[in-house]
């Protein structure tokens, strides 16, 4: 489309357009400005929410890698001094010392011991228990104490090793964590133990080292009692004081790892959390989720920055846009005024595009030109209420007129010759009124199968006719007359059904004619194939050239 700008003033245009008592301009530009910004709003939304989804994916990943690094942190711990333990344990030496704690024996196992001791390079201490589950030696020299109502030693006189909880060690009352491994006769039967405590210090300052301001993790035993956290809060290692804050995360958990989403001292929390297998300590790494809603608005304030520049531009498009669309829309307006107010003549839209507002005006054109058409009397066929045979001709010449004025490439236009097979045997047994009954049926199907706009009409007796313009292709020529022969071979009247079928004759333009005579010659001819080949058909010429449809 072509309009030139040249005679307009840019103040004033704008001035018109927003004036929103002169017409269409205002509401058009408005309408493009909400059109562009509802995907720009719903773009910052999606994209917000996608972020926080983002964001919450990463936090459980990250917190779920800590956990791992922590765990099997503890994991080799255990391991080391398991391994250790158990070769302990199987030599001869100790063996017989425990059961038989001699002096002359004490000096070597003591000794093995210390040996034994200097592999892991710290101060944890190793001892001996005996059945009787008194310490025999102690690495560290401290006073030996009866084990019997610890659960480590309890194990160890089931045959297990064990890893306990957090404990004050009875000598020394500093809280520690136990590693046992029993010793065993040569009947297999448990007969003491060989121990090592655990300082909670080292553990602590290996998890301290994940503290960052958004991050917390915290190791817990089995009991709930805090192991360590990175925030080095108080009370870590108190072995009666169980802190409340991060124990009620255990009644939550119903897994051995996960993530959870929870209020921790009414801040609302991402908490990941994973079991250590050998110790069955919780690692728990907690994040509050305002931090990720932080960077979500980071991010959403960018985009909005960027989308309101985009915004911007697209309203001064708009703008443009509303000038270049309003004037051929306001022509139309008046044509369709025009015609509305019954002037006898009005003007050509003319419009040189080949866009929507260019087939706009075409339609414009056609509703033109096919006005005289339509101010026709249209008499009706009073028993089927269809139009007659003098006012179907005058429709049909008209929509001939018009396509042929306004022709487009596979564009066709369709003329059916409808005629009921056995109508006069249906009359004549039946009965007259009977007869009528079935017209009537026949000619309410035929106004479902086609649109309001096509034209249908009855000729006389048992003869229909219907023009049927604007089709895109043959194949749904052959589908409306398929559905009218469906339609007469399933007509159900009073209960009787499948006394009448249809012999149908199709012709269609441009093939078979431009003019009204020459289609329905063709569709004449076109009956009368069906009716020579057994009936119960359609045919057309220019899609079956050798044989009717049945």
């Amino acid at each position: 489309m072509k309009i030139k700008f040249k005679n307009w003033k840019l103040t004033e245009g704008f001035a018109n357009i927003m004036d929103f008592n002169k017409g269409i301009r205002a509401k058009l530009f408005l309408f493009f400005i909400i059109m562009g910004a509802i995907p720009f709003v719903t773009l910052i939304i999606i994209s917000a929410r996608n972020t926080i989804n983002e964001l919450e994916a990463s936090v459980k990943l990250n917190g779920s890698l800590r956990n791992m690094i922590i765990s099997e942190h503890i994991s080799s711990l255990i391991e080391i001094n398991q391994h250790v333990l158990r070769s302990l344990a199987l030599n001869p030496e100790v063996i017989r010392y425990i059961q038989s704690p001699v002096d002359d024996r004490r000096a070597a196992v003591t000794k093995l011991l210390d040996e034994t001791n200097i592999i892991f390079n710290d101060d944890n201490p190793m001892a001996l228990a005996g059945a009787d589950a008194w310490q025999l030696i102690r690495t560290d020299g401290s006073t030996l104490v009866n084990l019997a109502k610890r659960q480590h030693f309890q194990e160890a006189m089931k045959g297990r090793a064990y890893v306990s909880d957090i404990i004050s060690s009875m000598s020394t009352g500093k809280m520690i964590v136990v590693i046992e491994v029993p010793v065993l006769n040569a009947e297999g039967k448990p007969v003491g133990m060989v121990q090592r405590n655990f300082d909670l210090d080292a553990l602590q300052d290996f998890v301290q080292t994940f503290d960052d301001e958004e991050i917390s993790v915290i190791v817990m035993d089995r009991t709930g009692r805090m192991i360590s956290n990175s925030d080095n809060v108080g009370g870590i290692g108190t072995e009666y004081a169980i802190d409340n804050k991060y124990k009620f995360i255990l009644d939550r958990i119903y897994n051995s790892s996960g993530v959870i989403r929870i209020d921790i001292d009414n801040i609302d929390s991402l908490v990941a959390y994973s079991r250590n297998v050998d110790t069955g300590w919780m690692i728990i790494t907690t994040r509050p989720y305002h931090y990720i809603y932080d960077q979500a608005r980071d991010r959403a304030a960018k985009s909005l920055a960027l989308g309101l520049t985009i915004l911007l531009f697209e309203v001064f498009i708009a703008y443009l846009f509303a000038l270049r669309v309003t004037k051929p829309i306001i022509e139309m307006t008046n044509v369709v005024d025009d015609i509305v107010s019954g002037k006898t003549s009005v003007d050509k839209v003319v419009i040189n595009s080949d866009d929507e507002l260019g087939q706009m005006a075409k339609a414009f054109n056609r509703i033109r030109s096919e006005r005289d058409a339509f101010q026709l009397e249209s008499e009706l066929d009073k028993l089927t209420e269809l139009f007659n045979k003098k006012t179907m001709e005058n429709l049909c010449k008209m929509k001939l007129k018009t396509y042929n004025e306004n022709e487009t490439a596979n564009i066709f236009m369709a003329f059916y010759i409808i005629d009921l097979d056995h109508f006069k045997e249906v009359n004549d047994i039946l009965g007259h009124q009977f007869g009528d009954k079935v017209l009537m049926e026949f000619a309410k199907g035929l106004k479902k199968i086609f649109r309001p706009n096509d034209c249908i009409g009855r000729f006389g007796g048992d003869e229909f006719v219907v023009t049927v313009d604007s089709l895109p292709n043959i194949d749904v020529v052959i589908r409306k007359a398929e559905q009218i022969k469906q339609l007469a071979f399933n007509l159900t009247i009073d209960g009787k059904e499948r006394f009448v079928t249809a012999s149908i004759g199709i012709a269609i333009a441009p093939h078979n004619g431009r003019d009204y005579d020459s289609l329905f010659a063709a569709a004449d001819k076109a009956v009368y194939h069906v009716k020579n080949h057994g009936k119960n058909g359609y045919y057309c010429e220019l899609f079956n050239p050798d044989k009717e449809e049945n």
